[in-house]
């Protein structure tokens, strides 16, 4: 994930580096003592014990880092206190030259420490940080010991050489003897940064990926975020790392039936398709996946099920001509189809439906014909009879008296009134009338 810079730091061959010359010296024990820190600094304590040669005065260390990395501070001591020391350039290289407060005797072991404040020598990332040391001697050195501390708030991820001794996964060993003049040994490790804020922005891209079906992209993040959690000891937010886990597995087993289910649904093929459907919906189940759309697409396999089998029956039993029985079956049908929204199988069914009831009513339509043409000629028989009786009634019968014929005229006036006879037949009748009661006054 980051790219790990070389750090260097090393006793210098006289002739590398440009390294000044000096007497013989020989390295009883050098231990060499690390702590890192998130800033991507670190602190160096160096404790060395020596043989010197005969004469020895001073001595020179060569103190590389990366190019980014300088030593901002460095102090050197003994047992008597502080040694007078002072970093020197030699083209670009950083060295420390120490001096003794007298000249070391032969052969005697003489023993001083380093502590040295550098600054930009780990390389640390947003998830991940990393440390490497290369080291080398111009001297012989009987034991050499590593140790590096990681930063607080981050965890050991893994290091190298495979023989280091870890602590309680915050500082990483290593134990090397008989070294000789000359010889370069490389440590490396890396470690996971532990920052809960992170580990949600991991968990949120895990999210969105599991949303677009990126299932191994999504279980990366899901991982990364929840090795920092568990090094936190949130295990709340370890648990929902572990949900995905499971969905994703559940997913990866469902997801492909569940698209299987889907074209049989298009094809029409509900019996297979619910019965698919009801495989997905007990993976999602075993796996805490939600099966709401499951479940729908269940409900409409069902009830176009149903359906088809309702018009089935009304086809079978318009074949034995029992029109009323399939007209029944045909209604449920459609209610059916109705539910899952399949208009064209709605107007299919409203179709035959008509059919039958086309058949059914044309026998009573035959049956009321004749009786509309039995009514009708009653009724013109009846009006026949109502007209000749009143025909026989518009004659003026004879009269013997002139108040008899003088009462006849008034009822043919009041009859033209009410409109029972026209104008013509009452001038008809009057003048008749009138006529007679002449003859009777005559």
């Amino acid at each position: 994930m980051n790219v790990k810079r070389l750090v260097l730091i090393a006793l210098m061959i006289p002739s590398f580096f440009f390294v000044p010359t000096q007497e013989k010296i020989s390295i009883k024990q050098f231990d060499q003592y690390y702590t890192l820190y998130t800033t991507g600094n670190l602190k160096a304590v160096w404790d060395i014990t020596i043989v010197p040669g005969e004469g020895t005065e001073s001595m020179f260390l060569h103190v590389f880092f990366s190019k980014k990395a300088y030593v901002k501070d460095a102090v050197v001591t003994d047992s008597e206190g502080s040694l007078n020391s002072k970093m020197l350039s030699r083209e670009g290289v950083p060295i420390l030259e120490i001096t003794f407060r007298k000249r070391l005797s032969a052969g005697a072991e003489y023993h001083f420490k380093c502590t040295l404040d550098v600054w930009k020598a780990v390389d640390v990332g947003e998830t991940e940080g990393s440390f490497t040391l290369l080291t080398g001697y111009n001297f012989p050195v009987e034991t050499l010991n590593i140790t590096a501390v990681i930063p607080e708030g981050t965890k050991l991820r893994s290091f190298f050489p495979a023989d280091g001794k870890v602590s309680a996964e915050k500082s990483i060993s290593w134990s090397m003897e008989s070294l000789p003049a000359g010889y370069t040994i490389q440590v490396s490790l890396s470690f996971d940064v532990l920052s809960e804020k992170f580990a949600d922005t991991l968990f949120t891209d895990g999210v969105n990926l599991y949303h677009l079906q990126d299932f191994e992209g999504a279980r990366q993040k899901f991982e990364q975020a929840r090795l920092i959690y568990e090094s936190l000891h949130l295990q709340e937010k370890v648990d929902q790392c572990d949900t995905y886990f499971t969905r994703i597995e559940g997913l990866k087993k469902g997801l492909p039936l569940f698209k299987e289910a889907v074209q049989l649904y298009t094809d029409s093929n509900y019996s297979e398709a619910g019965a698919k459907f009801r495989e997905v919906k007990s993976i999602y189940d075993e796996h805490q996946l939600p099966t709401d759309e499951v479940e729908s697409y269940i409900v409409k396999c069902d009830t176009y099920v149903s359906a088809f089998s309702e018009l089935q029956t009304a086809e079978t039993l318009l074949g034995e001509n029992k029109g009323t029985e399939a007209r029944e079956h045909l209604v449920k049908a459609r209610e059916l189809f109705l539910a899952v929204n399949d208009t064209t199988m709605v107007e299919q069914i409203d179709g035959k439906i008509a059919q039958i009831s086309s058949r059914t009513e044309a026998p009573q339509t035959r049956t009321g014909r004749k009786l509309l043409l039995f009514i009708v000629v009653v009724v013109i028989i009846v009006v026949a009879a109502a007209l000749f009786v009143v025909s026989r009634r518009s004659k003026p019968a004879l009269v013997q008296s002139q108040e008899e014929i003088r009462e006849e005229m008034r009822k043919v006036k009041a009859r033209f009134v009410y409109g029972e006879i026209n104008k013509k037949e009452y001038e008809e009748k009057l003048a008749e009338l009138e006529k007679q009661l002449r003859e009777r006054k005559s």
